[in-house]
């Protein structure tokens, strides 16, 4: 089954898959080499040919070195292959999954981009590493196998090649009648994920609800449809395995009775005869090993609908991949925030959701600089969220500008502490150095978030687990975590969304502290509704009703 999309993706790294193809080509030539060699001493041994035989053991041993360090060489080039190609898509379908549009649909569920994004892009793997080789193999080296056959049997060549050919394409008609089969398989994987994931975060609120029964009930039904979808894709895929089976064996057990019949008849030496029958099997190698890939890369290929619709195959050198590559280009870039000055400009700044009949804000203008504070207060409702929201670029306005220092604020040059930080399962260390700093300057911004006694106590240090989401921590530990991360990031702006709710009083006065300190480097602007978070900030600014007023400065 040929897959364009993928075929794309492997051809878009040609030295991987050139060395993957090569190395397997080379691999086969032993089989063959192997084959003839082993004909002839069989034969020589038959014949009373001792020296002969000797050689051609001679040789096969040989053979047999050549293609243990050929099969390592490709195993690690295909590994390389799959790996690039994972990237690849990976980094597309994630800069494009992260999107306003996306991150703001209510008919997307993060389960599903989850799916897609793991079992999903990592199941492409076997298909692009080991099928598209497998296929330029079956159609170049069944050839030369079956080629070399033909010198030795027309008859027992003819058999082979009606017995490849309704082992190839016999399974792909099986297939194309039920494709469908294998995208329901996908979509009942991706809706059980989904349910999985949101009642796992939910499951407080579903305890206090009393709806714990009535959830383990629909994710039972989830699993029995994903049971019964699997079960329907392996009957499937016993009914190819039995065609290409069939098809070999009885193209095989074809050539053999050639074989037997130039033995009665004396059509042929003892050496073709042997020949025969070792060639014909080393000629369906190809079409065994292609069928044994497809099974491999069959969740990668039943997930390509969902990578499609995701962005992952976009084209290469769009802006999405140039956005990508500068946000990792200034992730890597450590050494440091600026030190010219950096004034934050937002001028008229207006936004309306789409279908809304009111704007949400009304012509902010803000000046954000270095040296202090900035707090915007407001109401529940009052616009505060979707400001960040804009100075993050996940909306765009629709009318005003975003500027830092005169030039257009982008994604790279802001660090966020949201009010839910999220963490992921990994150690501490893990979570909190995402950008490749020392351990001195872990532990400095550790201590500066006023983390690193507490992380100190914990059993394992810097390398004690964090389970999915952070669940493990406290809410308090979790949101001065993403807190040392944000000052490693070293980025301009550093965005700060109710940085004390999960905070004791003696806590948010070492957070406030510490967002002083770094404002003296950094433009810092926070959300917060805690009136002692806001007894240390100077510059204070209240939105309502889409406008903003300042409170004092």
């Amino acid at each position: 089954m040929i897959v364009p999309e993928l075929w794309r993706e492997a051809r878009a790294f040609p030295r991987e898959l050139a060395a993957s193809t090569v190395l397997l080509l080379l691999v086969f030539a032993t089989h063959l080499v192997q084959a003839g060699a082993l004909a002839v001493s069989l034969a020589a041994f038959v014949g009373g040919d001792v020296r002969t035989a000797l050689l051609g053991g001679a040789v096969i041993l040989a053979v047999s070195v050549i293609r243990i360090l050929l099969s390592l060489a490709k195993a690690g080039s295909a590994a390389a292959l799959g790996g690039r190609v994972r990237e690849h898509l990976r980094g597309r379908a994630i800069t494009t999954a992260l999107t306003p549009a996306r991150l703001h649909d209510p008919a997307v569920r993060d389960g599903s981009v989850q799916a897609t994004l793991g079992e999903g892009i990592d199941g492409t793997d076997a298909y692009v590493s080991k099928y598209v080789p497998a296929v330029v193999l079956l159609a170049l080296g069944s050839v030369a196998a079956v080629g070399l056959l033909a010198a030795a049997s027309l008859p027992a060549a003819a058999c082979v090649t009606v017995g490849i050919l309704v082992a190839v394409l016999g399974p792909m008609a099986w297939q194309r009648m039920l494709a469908g089969r294998g995208v329901d398989h996908w979509d009942t994987y991706e809706a059980l994920g989904d349910d999985l994931l949101e009642s796992l975060r939910g499951m407080a609120t579903l305890r206090t609800l009393g709806d714990v029964t009535g959830t383990r009930e629909r994710l039972r039904e989830r699993s029995e449809a994903l049971r019964r979808a699997t079960e329907r894709v392996m009957r499937s895929s016993l009914a190819t395995t039995a065609v290409t089976d069939f098809a070999v064996q009885a193209g095989y057990l074809a050539a053999v009775f050639v074989a037997v019949w130039d033995v009665m008849t004396g059509a042929a030496p003892r050496g073709e005869v042997y020949a025969i029958l070792l060639l014909s099997s080393e000629a369906f190698r190809p079409v065994r090993d292609l069928s044994r890939h497809w099974h491999a890369g069959f969740l990668g290929l039943t997930a390509v609908p969902g990578l499609v619709a995701l962005g992952a195959f976009g084209p290469r050198g769009s802006r999405a991949d140039a956005d990508a590559d500068a946000d990792a280009g200034a992730m890597s870039e450590v050494s440091g925030v600026a030190t010219t000055p950096r004034v934050l400009r937002v001028s008229n700044l207006t936004y309306r959701y789409p279908g809304a009949d009111h704007d949400v804000l009304l012509g902010i203008d803000l000046q954000v600089e270095v040296g202090a504070v900035h707090a915007i207060v407001g109401a529940s409702g009052s616009g505060k969220s979707t400001l960040f929201d804009l100075l993050l670029g996940f909306l765009t306005p629709t009318t005003g500008t975003i500027d830092l220092d005169g030039l257009p604020l982008r994604a790279s040059d802001i660090a966020v502490v949201s009010q839910r930080p999220v963490l992921f399962s990994g150690t501490i260390r893990q979570n909190v150095n995402l950008v490749g700093a020392d351990d001195r300057e872990v532990e400095a911004a550790c201590a500066a978030a006023g983390i690193l006694a507490e992380i100190r106590a914990i059993p394992g240090g810097f390398d004690a687990p964090v389970s999915e989401a952070g669940t493990s921590l406290s809410g308090g530990q979790r949101q001065r975590l993403a807190l040392a991360r944000a000052f490693l990031a070293q980025r301009p702006v550093l965005l700060v969304d109710e940085p004390t709710s999960a905070l004791d009083d003696r806590g948010a006065q070492t957070v406030a502290e510490t967002l002083e300190r770094v404002a003296a480097e950094r433009i810092v602007l926070m959300i917060s509704h805690r009136t002692e978070a806001l007894e240390r900030v100077t510059s204070v600014r209240r939105l309502d009703a889409g406008m903003l007023q300042e409170v004092r400065t």
